[in-house]
């Protein structure tokens, strides 16, 4: 009665013995698929951290770019503008420079043709005279 007491008892205990097992079993298997969830998890955060910074950096680089062409820009457009300034300086002198010529010779003209009046006056006097 005792041994069968006894070999009930073992196996009961070689049935829980082989449950526990199963469970361990069942729990190492969950936690080996949690832990390769996490490494696929982080290597995908790595991946996009990676393609994120990639896309920064492409994203500075087209900033620095267009900064840069404005630059050229602004200083082409200013110095079309200083040309210009330096064009319009020069023109404005050069009608300076006709300005006083032209009144110089209407004075000279002047000159000559009162001149030439005081030879007419003279010659008209001299013909009245004859």
């Amino acid at each position: 009665h005792m041994e069968t007491k006894l070999t009930d008892a073992e196996s009961q205990s070689a049935a829980l013995k082989a449950e526990m097992e199963r469970h361990i079993e069942g729990l190492k298997t969950e936690l080996e698929a949690a832990h390769a969830k996490s490494i696929d998890l982080e290597s995908s955060l790595v991946a996009e951290r990676e393609a994120s910074a990639a896309k920064y950096s492409e994203l500075e680089a087209e900033k620095t770019s267009i900064e840069a062409e404005l630059q050229d820009r602004i200083e082409s457009h200013n110095a079309e503008v200083e040309s210009m300034r330096e064009n319009l300086t020069n023109i404005e002198t050069k009608l300076a420079d006709a300005e006083s010529q032209s009144v110089a010779l209407k004075a000279e003209m002047e000159r000559h043709i009162d001149g030439l009046k005081t030879e007419l006056d003279a010659s008209h006097a001299k013909s009245i005279d004859l």
